[in-house]
């Protein structure tokens, strides 16, 4: 397996038709998310200068296996890009998705110090490999890459709450595809963490929906599904259920 400028055979690629989902689910052409104006750049990622802490192999490693398979797998394009100091920012992964071109790319900080402040969410996933909960932070991310290229728009009410619902299942999902064992310790560890942790959850009670959403008839159906297109429509018909 190699990093953001290699390729993996972790995950595997199969093609299938899209299929609606849902009546009071809407579907357009998914627009791009806004990020600011900056200059970002895409070379190796040791080269860009990435500051230097553990786990910044494993992760170079996970962003090129996770983020390009999924890109495989669903039919659209990924490209990295790094982030530094040059470029105001508090998260340590973003996604901006262009749906013209297909095309999602994945915005990765290269400060020690913005990692480092992810480590109150891996404090959640305690006892997991931290192999798993990295891959299920870039599977998340990628959920919100899937959901567009799927066009897959849950409508004007709660829009942004229900995606975060249905990057976090997606999260979920790759945990039960390829480290089933871990999926029981993984489920809690996402309660327990999205319980306690602030943002948008406050606002809409996230935690209770996701806590309903995970123990849903439809989601456990869901998570079974083996073709990726049906998957991804089946979790979203578990969230527009809720």
């Amino acid at each position: 397996m190699r990093g953001i400028q290699g390729h993996d055979e972790k995950i595997s690629h199969t093609q299938a038709g899209g299929k609606q989902v849902g009546s009071s689910l809407h579907w357009r052409c998914a627009g791009a998310l806004l990020l600011g104006a900056a200059a970002f750049y895409s070379q190796p990622l040791k080269a860009n200068g990435f500051e230097d802490f553990d786990d910044a192999e494993l992760i170079d490693h996970i962003a090129g296996s996770v983020a390009r398979g999924y890109g495989r797998m669903y039919g659209y394009g990924v490209d990295f890009k790094l982030i530094g100091k040059e470029t105001p920012h508090q998260s340590p992964l973003l996604v901006q998705y262009n749906a013209p071109l297909k095309r999602c790319t994945f915005f990765i900080s290269t400060r020690d110090k913005t990692w480092h402040s992810f480590e109150q969410y891996l404090e959640f996933f305690e006892g997991l490999p931290k192999q798993v909960v990295y891959e299920a932070f870039f599977a998340h991310e990628s959920g919100h890459c899937v959901q567009m290229n799927e066009q897959i728009d849950f409508g004007p009410v709660r829009r942004r709450h229900r995606e975060e619902l249905y990057a976090d299942v997606f999260a979920l999902s790759h945990v039960e595809r390829y480290y089933p064992k871990h999926r029981k310790a993984f489920q809690e560890a996402q309660l327990k963490m999205r319980r306690a942790a602030l943002g948008i959850q406050n606002e809409y009670d996230f935690y209770k929906e996701l806590l309903k959403l995970h123990y849903s008839p439809g989601l456990q159906s869901a998570l079974k599904v083996k073709n990726p297109q049906e998957r991804a429509y089946s979790i979203a018909k578990a969230v527009d259920l809720l």
